[in-house]
């Protein structure tokens, strides 16, 4: 696990989305902490979902549940 500040983060982040592939990586703005994931897919399992993904945006959805119906899809498409 590595943290760092989000003016770190910005001025190197291709280091830290390598670091992402085999580590958690957390990056501190001001009280909040965000969590940088890594997910990986087959190039036509990735343009399904991204097409899902834009579809969904056009909807009125609350961030709970638009996060809730990705992380559904990539869970599906990972059995």
């Amino acid at each position: 696990m590595t943290v760092v500040n989000s003016k770190e983060f910005a001025t190197n982040q291709k280091k830290f989305y390598g670091m992402a592939l085999n580590e958690q990586i957390f990056i501190r703005r001001g009280k909040n902490m965000f969590c940088l994931a890594c997910a990986s897919f087959e190039d036509d399992e990735a343009s399904d979902l991204a097409d899902a993904i834009v579809a969904e945006k056009d909807e009125n959805i609350n961030v709970d549940d638009y996060l809730k119906s990705i992380y559904e899809r990539a869970k599906c498409r990972s059995k």
